[in-house]
């Protein structure tokens, strides 16, 4: 079953291929760092891609902060408002 990942925040570049996404959020120990996705645009459209996650937050005893990573996209391509999914 699909699960909702993220709805983004926003989108931008940093260091290395592709876009980051906000928001940022806590990784769990078990938390994949490759997944295959789907992202749901606001006006509909859907594209699928692979997302890794990236982790460069360190809070001592507490879970790390995480974002996703779109090696293959731009900012435009990801829009304020897009839902980041699983993939069955």
């Amino acid at each position: 079953m699909a699960e909702r990942l993220l709805v983004v925040e926003e989108a931008f570049v940093a260091r290395g291929r592709g876009v980051l996404l906000l928001p940022r959020f806590t990784a769990g120990a078990s938390s994949p760092t490759k997944l295959s996705v789907t992202l749901r645009r606001p006006d509909g459209t859907e594209r699928e891609t692979v997302a890794t996650m990236e982790t460069s937050h360190v809070r001592g005893a507490l879970a790390p902060w995480a974002m996703f990573r779109l090696a293959e996209l731009a900012p435009e391509d990801v829009p304020p408002g897009t839902e980041l999914w699983t993939r069955d």
